[in-house]
């Protein structure tokens, strides 16, 4: 079954990275996901399909994050079909989005990767947390990218504000995949910061109402998962100040 399971995954791997390469290279009017702003994308998306072969934890992880990203704007593509993105794309999208969440998570996947991790004991309900606070802003990360760069918009000062909190992600995300306590707090910090600076960059770059809805749909996951981080390990953290 593990290895059934595996063999899905890859699948909706691979369909991600068909779906990058047979992109229509011509911007959309209204600003397009499916162009050549996602080329990049098919180097972590490499890395993740050969960490998954090897069962490397994080590649779970990538893999998870890169369904909750793409998931979002399969559904609103798929719902409000588009001549210029035929309803196939953001529907096969949405499949392999749909496939990776259903073959990936649960005891047996986690035992395989995560259970087989060195040194590091992600078993307990708070680290259930921490892997999923990961998971969600590793797919933050990846859909600002989408967000940004992905759709034809006039970047102004305001993105530099956007492109901190993307960099300080980052940082948090990976410091939280080896257990670091400063991670959470930067994580944190970004999710509180994150809220006003994203709601200033759709008041100036939304088109209409369903993207700015679209915009808050997609980074919900990563912002609750790291204010219940925040939350949950508050004390942990005001120690780690404490004692810096």
């Amino acid at each position: 079954m593990i290895r059934l399971r595996k063999a899905v995954a890859l699948a909706a791997l691979i369909t991600f990275g068909a779906l990058i390469v047979t992109s229509n290279p011509a911007p959309h009017p209204q600003g397009g996901v499916l162009s050549r702003a996602t080329w990049p994308l098919l180097l972590p998306l490499a890395a993740t399909i050969v960490g998954l072969l090897r069962e490397a934890p994080w590649s779970r992880w990538l893999a998870l994050a890169a369904a909750i990203a793409v998931l979002p704007w399969a559904v609103a593509l798929a719902l409000t079909p588009d001549y210029l993105v035929p309803i196939a794309r953001p529907a096969t999208a949405l499949a392999a989005a749909l496939a990776l969440l259903a073959s990936l998570p649960g005891k047996a996947m986690f035992e395989r990767y995560e259970g087989r991790s060195r040194g590091l004991d992600w078993s307990g309900r708070r680290m259930t947390l921490v892997r999923w606070t990961v998971i969600c802003n590793s797919a933050s990360v990846l859909a600002l990218y989408l967000f940004v760069a992905a759709f034809d918009f006039q970047i102004e000062w305001y993105a530099l504000i956007l492109a901190v909190t993307l960099c300080g992600l980052i940082l948090g995300v990976l410091l939280l995949a080896y257990q670091r306590t400063v991670g959470l707090l930067v994580v944190a910090l970004c999710c509180l910061c994150f809220p006003p600076a994203g709601l200033y960059f759709v008041w100036q770059e939304a088109i209409d109402v369903g993207e700015a809805i679209l915009f808050l749909v997609i980074f919900a996951p990563g912002l609750l998962t790291g204010w219940a981080s925040l939350l949950v390990f508050a004390r942990p953290m005001w120690r780690y100040l404490r004692s810096g």
